[in-house]
């Protein structure tokens, strides 16, 4: 399930390496014919550079054929991007394409198998007019529905989640939990590695992970029980909450729904925070307004989509003015208390407890290391960050499509697509939005350096699928693709 909706977004061939969404190409077989295109050609280099990845020949290579507006979008081209490239192919031991699924003179799409992993990956390569590399996307995806176990009895998962989850803790691609529910039931739990590496602690159901981007579910729901309420709408401005709004645009022509459905045009935040906000914490998401309140939007609000935490953040401070309470206290108060989730925490204020676990990251400044490291602890807002376990996110999704958090109606609601997208893609209210086999997976993921997290919900069912790590991203992917893929075809079957 690709929905890539981390605070990192990967956008290009550079910006996919930092994010470590970058799987590794390999060899094609005989009897599956690349097209003859330019993207063809790249495509075919790329993956015979795969096979026995040389950091200095990838950064002749990408410096000769990566456009300038890609290198750009990537943070240019160096050392960084080539050494975690050839860390990625050496991790999945080159790859071997399944199928070509779609060609034309300006890119082509691959279905790609890592030969050692054995996880498969959608892969795409576009070129501009001048014949440069305008784009490498590269994203774990569901294996092909035929390639399935056909036993898919509770026993049976149980065997395949716990055996997927040791595979890859074996391979260093995985530490942390997985667990899949029917309802409120689990019907497995595994996890891998330590909640500490020092201390050798396990990972539980209760343990807390930091949830990066998952955590603009709760601003939704929020948003959504207000809806139920009446006491606000999806389509009101944010001129209605906020008059003296600076940036006009934004007051007159920006709706909630564009807040939550990242066609606002907004951009980001995070990095403009304070170091006094990240040593003491924010008690109000109004108080991170000053970080984004001036800024011109991208585009003309509703006409276009771009990943936007200011604009989740903006979401969060009209639930302050909607409801009277701040942020985090109404996320407590009517999200994590009504659906029975004792082990999350907003996580506005920074602390430590024996319960969290420690994230780890091979990224450094200077790119990736092969070692880990502790990796620098972030706090909570409306665009994400929170705390919660395993055990709580499988509540927390009972409770919200089972009516409990939401009507569901508005749960309907969030679980569409609103607005402009990009092609192949759909997103709805602080949701991913995916079909696998025919069925619909909604949730969200999280990831930045020392956490990589996902929620499924599979439409029309009562399976949710949860995965957490403390390791870079993509570790759920890793997992998840995979594990998700058996759910569906789970359901699908009736068992």
């Amino acid at each position: 399930m690709n929905l890539q909706f981390s605070r990192i977004t990967c956008a290009s061939v550079m910006a996919a390496l930092l994010c470590g969404n970058f799987p590794q190409l390999v060899s094609a077989r005989p009897e599956v014919a690349l097209p003859t295109t330019q993207s063809g050609q790249f495509i075919r280099e790329w993956l015979k550079q795969c096979q026995a990845p040389d950091v200095e020949q990838m950064t002749k290579w990408l410096t000769t054929h990566l456009s300038d507006e890609a290198a750009k979008r990537g943070g240019g081209i160096g050392q960084v991007t080539t050494q975690n490239s050839a860390e990625i192919c050496n991790t999945n031991g080159g790859f071997r394409i399944d199928a070509v699924q779609d060609s034309d003179p300006s890119s082509v799409s691959l279905v790609v198998v890592g030969s050692k992993s054995n996880i498969w990956f959608d892969l795409t390569l576009a070129t501009d007019t001048a014949g440069k590399i305008a784009g490498l996307y590269i994203q774990p995806t569901p294996p092909a529905e035929s390639s399935l176990p056909k036993d898919l009895s509770d026993a049976s998962i149980k065997r395949e989640v716990r055996q997927t989850v040791t595979r890859l803790d074996e391979e260093g691609l995985f530490s942390g939990i997985v667990v899949v529910a029917r309802g409120s039931k689990a019907i497995v739990s595994a996890s891998a590695g330590y909640a500490s590496r020092t201390g050798r602690s396990a990972i539980t159901g209760s343990t807390q992970f930091t949830l990066g981007s998952l955590g603009k579910m709760f601003t939704a729901t929020a948003i959504g029980q207000l809806v139920d309420r009446h006491e606000l709408s999806f389509d009101d401005t944010v001129g209605k909450f906020f008059p003296e709004y600076p940036n006009k645009t934004v007051r007159d022509k920006v709706t909630v729904g564009m807040l939550l459905s990242h066609t606002d045009g907004l951009g980001d935040f995070l990095r403009k925070r304070t170091p006094e906000m990240m040593r003491n914490g924010v008690k109000r998401a109004s108080e991170f307004m000053p970080l984004y309140d001036e800024d011109e939007p991208q585009f003309e609000p509703g006409t276009q989509w771009a990943y936007s935490n200011a604009g989740l953040a903006l979401a969060g401070a009209i639930v302050e003015k909607a409801s009277g309470e701040d942020y985090p206290d109404y996320i407590r108060r009517h999200v994590f208390a009504p659906a029975g989730m004792t082990h999350s925490d907003p996580n506005n204020v920074p602390h430590r407890s024996d319960q969290m676990v420690t994230p780890y990251t091979r990224m450094t400044k200077t790119g990736p290391s092969p070692d880990w490291r502790e990796a620098p602890y972030d706090i909570g807002s409306p665009a994400g960050g929170a705390l919660s376990s395993a055990d709580d996110l499988v509540r927390f999704a009972d409770a919200l499509r089972s009516g409990l958090l939401v009507s569901k109606a508005t749960f309907e609601e969030m679980t569409k697509t609103h607005g402009p997208m990009p092609p192949g893609f759909k997103y709805g209210y602080a949701m991913g939005i995916e079909d696998v086999y025919g069925r619909t997976f909604v949730g969200h993921n999280g990831g930045f350096p020392g956490v990589s997290t996902h929620l499924y919900m599979l439409l029309d069912s009562p399976y949710t699928v949860v995965v957490l790590s403390n390791q870079d991203p993509p570790a759920e992917a890793y997992a998840g693709s995979q594990i998700a893929a058996l759910i569906v075809e789970k359901a699908k079957v009736g068992k």
